[in-house]
């Protein structure tokens, strides 16, 4: 489950308006609710406020703001090397 300090850390990652990020990264990774349809926005706030737990989604989550830091941070080494 989401704890506030990790949804702080979502939140610096992926920033204020990670849902769709988070959205579009399970659709392509063919991760859908239990109806078989893409993600909302409300469910997607739930399972990052730890209200509603989905363990798949908190992975995939952790994985996107893996790829996310990774870009940051070799397009920050990118322009400092400029």
């Amino acid at each position: 489950m989401i704890t506030k300090q990790y949804k702080i850390k979502i939140k610096e990652i992926l920033g204020g308006r990670y849902c769709p990020k988070i959205i579009l990264h399970l659709t392509k990774k063919e991760i859908f609710n239990a109806k078989g349809e893409v993600f909302s926005t409300a469910s997607i706030q739930k399972i990052v406020s730890g209200t509603q737990p989905n363990e798949e989604v908190e992975i995939e989550i952790i994985n996107l703001m893996d790829r996310t830091k990774k870009r940051q941070e070799e397009l920050q080494s990118k322009m400092n090397s400029k």
